[in-house]
């Protein structure tokens, strides 16, 4: 029974997210789906794909969606997507959800963007279902799992095909199978994890760890292992393309990308009035990952330590010593790309204050939700103008 009703929850939230996609797309940019990967204009294409009639969007740099979108077309680089992305290692680093929706499409290039659109989707059942599973057993209506449609990853993914949303679902399916002791399920899902993105590896570590602190020497090993498919991805890659640029994205001094951020604002090129609202946004989705920060400090005061709790820790160490100014630009690069942290700790506080595990992202919210109050606009006048 309870896992019926979180499978109910689950396809709730993908009929919603799906008919929001069907009504922007319609409304927004003249039925053309690939606009929801975000393609800047003069972004290389593939001889492959030069017969598809792209959506471009002019005057911006496009976003990750547009990469994952070649990906997903060649995950296997061999007909010339590794050479139209800037960066490929580190870009192909992320195979999970493009392989999955190159699976879907069967290999076909035509079903790919309707494949791509299906594991999205796909990984807002997971989500919505893992989350509503853990709520019901921390006490709570699992109505809750659909607090999962409104976390960053959630709406970033949805609005622009990254693949945040996977590694999101995935940490609250690695919680929920460790509460279990479902050791099976743990590292299916941390190998899943590992593959989406690289941001996934600090969660296997402070598992592994808490797992050879509790002498629990086999299974830290089998944690451990469970990154070593992506290892050998990225150590394949590095060999056909440059190496990665990740170490780039981090200062070895805490918080300092954080607060150079904080103390060095960006500017928009707005009015204003609208200037003025982006930039305060911008602290209140800042103070998201303040206050997330602040849950975990608690955690580790209080001096917990359990397999949910452990990766708590990694994670927020991984958070507060990520100095690149890209991940701080905007709240939809540090807001989905921290989901995993801000979701992890929300957990530990979900039962007895729900409201504070969803503070963190609710935050962020804010701000992303003014990127997409053009949208809303669209659709609205669409729907009006047509009685």
């Amino acid at each position: 029974m309870e896992s019926r009703r979180a499978a109910l929850f689950g396809i709730a939230a993908v009929m919603f997210l799906w008919l929001w996609q069907v009504a922007t797309v319609h409304c927004n940019y003249g039925g053309n789906w690939t606009a929801l990967f975000c393609i800047r204009p003069g972004m290389p294409v593939p001889a492959f794909l030069k017969s598809e009639n792209l959506y471009i969007f002019h005057g911006t740099e496009g976003y990750d969606g547009q990469v994952y979108h070649l990906i997903a077309h060649d995950p296997w680089m061999r007909k010339g997507s590794a050479q139209a992305i800037a960066g490929a290692s580190f870009r192909y680093q992320r195979i999970l959800v493009p392989a999955l929706a190159w699976i879907v499409a069967l290999g076909q290039d035509r079903w790919i963007h309707a494949g791509y659109f299906t594991v999205i989707l796909a990984f807002v059942f997971l989500g919505v279902y893992w989350l509503a599973l853990f709520a019901e057993r921390a006490g709570l209506n699992p109505a809750w799992g659909l607090a999962f449609a409104l976390t960053p990853a959630t709406i970033t993914s949805i609005d622009r095909m990254t693949a945040d949303i996977a590694l999101a679902a995935f940490a609250i399916g690695f919680a929920f199978y460790a509460e279990k002791g479902s050791r099976w399920k743990v590292f299916v899902v941390l190998t899943c994890a590992a593959l989406t993105r690289e941001t996934a590896l600090p969660i296997i570590a402070g598992y592994a760890l808490f797992l050879f602190t509790r002498r629990r020497f086999v299974d830290g090993m089998w944690a451990a292992a469970t990154a070593l498919p992506a290892l050998a991805w990225y150590v394949y890659l590095n060999h056909r393309a440059e190496p990665s640029p990740l170490p780039s994205y981090v200062d070895v001094v805490p918080l300092a990308g954080f607060l150079e951020r904080v103390f060095h604002p960006t500017v928009y090129a707005l009015a204003p009035f609208k200037n003025l609202v982006a930039v305060t946004l911008d602290y209140f989705a800042l103070a998201g990952v303040a206050v997330a920060l602040g849950l975990a400090a608690r955690l580790a005061w209080a001096r917990r330590w359990d397999a949910q709790v452990a990766p708590v820790y990694a994670l927020a160490i991984a958070a507060i010593l990520i100095g690149s100014r890209s991940v701080w630009e905007d709240a939809y690069a540090f807001g989905r790309v921290l989901t995993p942290f801000m979701l992890l700790t929300g957990l530990q506080y979900l039962g007895p204050r729900p409201w504070l595990a969803l503070a963190p992202m609710l935050l962020v919210d804010t701000r992303i939700g003014l990127n997409l109050v053009g949208q809303v606009v669209g659709v609205l006048g669409r729907v009006v103008g047509s009685r």
